[in-house]
């Protein structure tokens, strides 16, 4: 939706704000289902729950495809978010089931930046695709590509590396109960706040506001603001890669690395928000690279809930943890889409000014500082609690 913002405006005749709720509504679907997602992957295990999330991914792009109406397309958005919970945390989870130490910490944060290449692939070509063809012909092949990784998916996955099945039969109550037990722990509650202020201004960019931003805000060329944009996912591979090496040798990095990163993006951020009127190639490059270098940080997460957690529990904690990040992020979505509507309620009508204003964005993304600061105070009271001597508090 990030490089369909545009196409989707003149679709759905929306305004910012309704155009946000796009995005902001897969989210809360996103998060909304990580606890009883987690849950359930705890019960059967990850190779039933990717499968059916590909599927569900599928059907919510095929019904994006064929809306006309802002509503329609807001239900399909809303069962790709469905589908989507039941995938990375799964994947985490598949991850734990086949390596352990410091090789499950290193290919978790691979697993990340697997993940990031999925944005290249939203960013480039289906910006092509769509180009070429139209709105229908381009979400209809995302959903034909997802029916066909979900078939893959259960047929050539297993759980565990010895070729076991996860199937428990565990009393619900008794699963939320420990679920209850684990949130308590600071591990988990430094986990769920380096999830939050890291992964959240990136996911901002690429999810919805960085086209808009750079081509109608920043004055950039379309095709530069999308190599820009894919550029940060490329940046998040190499630096993720060097994270997970270096936490995976020496977990005491873990605060210093999250803790800088994300102190030197909000530097990187202000320096484009206070200059008056465009910044400079430069200073918008600088932006997008130190928020693409914070955002692999955000994976450290599942190396502290891999540390302190049992692996039969680790479903329904991973996925409290995933929902930091993404509480975030659509927190920081839809607060820009409202302060650009405001501005242009207030300012932008009378002085002829678009929609996607360059002040109306600079007002908007003050939330980052807020969001991702208040996080970043919360991850450092939590983790200086730890015992990271022990397996479990």
């Amino acid at each position: 939706m990030g490089v369909a913002s545009l196409a989707a405006t003149e679709r759905f005749h929306t305004t910012a704000e309704q155009l946000g709720s796009l995005a902001v509504a897969q989210l809360i679907a996103y998060a909304g289902m990580q606890i009883p997602v987690g849950l359930l992957l705890d019960k059967i295990g990850p190779r039933k729950m990717l499968a059916s999330g590909a599927v569900l991914i599928a059907t919510g792009q095929i019904i994006v495809a064929y809306s006309t109406l802002i509503e329609t397309a807001l239900a399909g958005r809303i069962l790709v978010g469905v589908g989507d919970a039941f995938t990375f945390i799964s994947l985490i989870r598949l991850v734990n089931g086949w390596y352990s130490g410091s090789q499950a910490s290193r290919l978790q944060q691979l697993l990340g930046n697997a993940g990031q290449v999925g944005q290249i692939v939203s960013a480039v070509p289906f910006a092509y695709v769509l180009h070429m063809s139209n709105w229908t012909a381009a979400f209809s092949l995302w959903s034909g590509l997802g029916l066909l990784i979900g078939l893959l998916t259960f047929v050539v996955i297993t759980d565990e590396r010895t070729g076991a099945t996860i199937s428990h039969d565990l009393n619900v109550r008794e699963m939320i109960r420990v679920l209850g037990v684990n949130i308590k722990r600071s591990s988990t509650k430094t986990a769920f706040w380096i999830h939050f202020c890291t992964m959240s201004p990136g996911t901002v960019l690429l999810l919805l506001w960085g086209v808009p931003f750079l081509v109608i805000g920043e004055g950039l060329d379309k095709p530069l603001a999308l190599a820009a944009l894919g550029s940060m996912v490329l940046i998040g591979v190499v630096f993720g890669s060097a994270f997970g090496v270096l936490c995976a040798r020496k977990p005491t990095l873990r605060r210093a690395i999250v803790s800088y990163s994300v102190v030197i993006m909000l530097i990187g951020w202000a320096q484009v928000l206070l200059t008056p009127g465009k910044s400079a190639a430069w200073q918008i490059m600088l932006m997008l690279f130190v928020t693409a270098v914070a955002a692999p940080t955000s994976m450290i997460a599942f190396d502290y809930s891999r540390q302190f957690t049992a692996k039969s529990e680790l479903g329904a904690t991973n996925g409290f943890i995933n929902i930091g990040g993404f509480l975030a992020s659509f927190s920081m979505i839809f607060v820009v889409g409202v302060v650009l509507d405001a501005f242009y309620a207030l300012r932008g009508k009378a002085q002829g000014f678009e929609l996607y204003s360059l002040d109306g964005f600079k007002w908007g993304f003050i939330v980052i500082f807020v969001v991702s600061g208040f996080g970043l105070w919360r991850f450092r009271v939590n983790e200086s609690r730890l015992d990271s001597s022990s397996l479990q508090e």
